[in-house]
């Protein structure tokens, strides 16, 4: 990281790829319609609810919200 970056390692988002069992996606997709809510907001509550350091900002849906 260059030393003029504004995010510092801790704030940076990383690209992670993982395979998971096609009823856990499954479940994931319905979790994610009923709460309306992407899949990475609540892969990243799962991760913290199990003792994983996620920053409260990471746990955000980054979409643009529309105007109803």
């Amino acid at each position: 990281m260059k030393a003029g970056d504004t995010e510092t390692r801790d704030q940076a988002d990383e690209h992670l790829q993982i395979q998971v069992p096609a009823v856990t996606r499954h479940d994931l997709g319905i979790r994610a319609a009923e709460t309306r809510e992407p899949i990475r907001v609540i892969v990243l509550r799962a991760l913290k609810a199990y003792g994983v350091t996620v920053p409260e900002e990471a746990i955000s849906d980054r979409r643009k919200r529309r105007r109803a």
